[in-house]
C-alpha cells in the first residue's frame, strides 16, 4: 500500500514539475513579447489560451485559415493542378480534345455506376489505365471538372513572399553560365569576375534590395524562383505547366511541411494547457473533442 502510495504521490509530483516550465508566449509589442507560466494562470486565462489556439488549427475563415484546415486546402490545390495537367498530358500524348476527355470520364462513369454508385469520388487511376502515376490518385470529379475548365481560382495568398524567400535558390549551372539575358552571367569590366548573381536577381525581379537572398542546395532554380515570384492568383487553366509541375510535385508539399510543423507546436500548446487545468483542477474541456 505505501509503495502504491509512493508511486502515485511521485507521479503526481513529476507531472507538476513538467507543468510548472509551460509557457504562453503573447504577441510581440514593440519587439518585446510577453510570457507568462502556464501554472500561474486562473482558469479564464487558459480557457482563452485554448480558444485561440484552437482559432489556430481550425479556423474556416477563408482569409486566415487554421494550420489543419490549410493543410486540407493545399491538398486540394494539389490535386486540381494535376487534374489540370492530367487533361493536357490526355491532349498531347492522346490526341484527345476537352470534349472528348470529358466523353471518356463519362462513359467511365456510367459504365460502372450500377455497380459503384459513388463512383465519383473514386481516383482515376481506379478505373483509368495507362496514365501517369503522379495522376492516378485525382478523384474523378476533379478531371471531370478540368475538362469543363471548372477547376476554379488557384488562391495563392497563402505563398508569401517572405515562404518564398526561405525556400532559397539554388542556381543550376547553365544558369550560373549563360551570358544574361538569357541567364545570369555578367562580366565586370574592372575585376574580369562575374557580377554577383543574388543582386541580379533581385534587380530582375523588381525585389527590395535590401531583402536576403539564401543559396541552399535544397532552394529553387533561377527559373522555378522567378516563376513563383511571378505567381498571381489565376484559373487553373491559366497557368502554364511548369507552374503546375513546381507547385504540385515541390512548393505546395514545402508549404505542407511547415503547415503540419505549425500545427503540431499549436496541439502540443493545447495538451500543455488541458495538463495544466487538469493538475489545478479546473473545469475546462476542450470544445474540438466535442466536435469529434
Amino acid at each position: 500500500m505505501a509503495t502504491e502510495f509512493g508511486d502515485a504521490l511521485q507521479t503526481a509530483l513529476s507531472k507538476a514539475d513538467n507543468t510548472s516550465n509551460y509557457i504562453w508566449k503573447g504577441p510581440k509589442i514593440n519587439g518585446t513579447q510577453k510570457e507568462v507560466k502556464l501554472i500561474d494562470c486562473s482558469e479564464e486565462e487558459l480557457k482563452h489560451f485554448l480558444d485561440h489556439c484552437n482559432q489556430m488549427l481550425y479556423n474556416k475563415n477563408d482569409k486566415n485559415p487554421g494550420r489543419l484546415v490549410l493543410l486540407d486546402i493545399v491538398n486540394e490545390q494539389i490535386m486540381r493542378c494535376r487534374a489540370e495537367l492530367l487533361i493536357r498530358w490526355l491532349r498531347s500524348e492522346k490526341n484527345f480534345t476537352y470534349t472528348q476527355c470529358f466523353e471518356a470520364v463519362r462513359a467511365i462513369i456510367s459504365k460502372n455506376k450500377a455497380e459503384i454508385p459513388n463512383i465519383e469520388q473514386y481516383a482515376i487511376g481506379q478505373v483509368m489505365d495507362g496514365i501517369p502515376t503522379e495522376y492516378t490518385r485525382i478523384p474523378i470529379t476533379l478531371v471531370q471538372s478540368a475538362c469543363l475548365d471548372g477547376l476554379g481560382l488557384f488562391n495563392n495568398s497563402h505563398l508569401t513572399l517572405n515562404f518564398i524567400l526561405r525556400l532559397g535558390i539554388w542556381l543550376t549551372q547553365k544558369e550560373m553560365q549563360t551570358p544574361y539575358p538569357e541567364g545570369l552571367y555578367i562580366k565586370d569590366p574592372v575585376t574580369g569576375k562575374a557580377q554577383n548573381r543574388l543582386e541580379l536577381i533581385k534587380k530582375e525581379l523588381h525585389l527590395n534590395p535590401n531583402i536576403n537572398l539564401k543559396i541552399i542546395d535544397t532552394g529553387l532554380s533561377y527559373a522555378e524562383f522567378r516563376s513563383m515570384c511571378r505567381l498571381r492568383r489565376d484559373k487553373y487553366a491559366n497557368l502554364t505547366s511548369d507552374q503546375l509541375k513546381l507547385l504540385s510535385n515541390k512548393v505546395l508539399y514545402r508549404f505542407q511541411e511547415q503547415c503540419e510543423a505549425q500545427a503540431k507546436q499549436w496541439l502540443d500548446k493545447k495538451a500543455e494547457i488541458l495538463e495544466v487545468a487538469k493538475v489545478k483542477n479546473y473545469n475546462i474541456v476542450d470544445p474540438e473533442e466535442k466536435v469529434k
